[in-house]
């Protein structure tokens, strides 16, 4: 028998995570406490949300486990409600940059150009040392 989620439980992903659009993270919490906080924040605003815990604790029954984190999740169409939701419940410090997928492309993009061109100059000083001093 397939039932929906209970409307308490905060580990089912959200509803409107399978019309497309898909699931982000907003947050990260640092305990399931502030985890439950904003998940209950969300739904009060009628943003779909849920949580999964990150880190070690999850593997050993969700004991709680230095180190261990909890990233919320939300419909990726609602991500700008969310990061004002929970920046509003004063947790503006552990919202996750988003990005779109175009912008992270071109830091990729940025990045390995980056990388490459200290390569290829680190190379052309070492061609014309060995010539210099040959």
């Amino acid at each position: 028998m397939n039932t929906p989620p209970d409307a308490t439980d905060t580990t089912a992903a959200p509803a409107s995570a399978g019309d497309g659009g898909g699931v982000t993270i907003v947050a990260e919490a640092g305990d399931i406490a502030e985890a439950r906080i904003w998940i209950d924040a969300l739904r009060d605003e009628e943003i779909d949300a849920a949580f999964v815990e990150r880190g070690p604790g999850g593997a050993l029954g969700g004991a709680s486990v230095f180190g261990s984190s909890y990233a919320v999740l939300v419909p990726r169409d609602r991500i700008g409600d969310a990061r004002n939701v929970i920046a509003e419940l004063g947790g503006g410090g552990a919202l996750v940059a988003y990005r779109s997928a175009e912008e992270e492309r071109r830091r990729s993009r940025r990045a390995f150009l980056t990388v490459a061109g200290g390569v290829g100059l680190v190379a052309v000083i070492a061609v014309v040392l060995r010539f210099a001093f040959g």
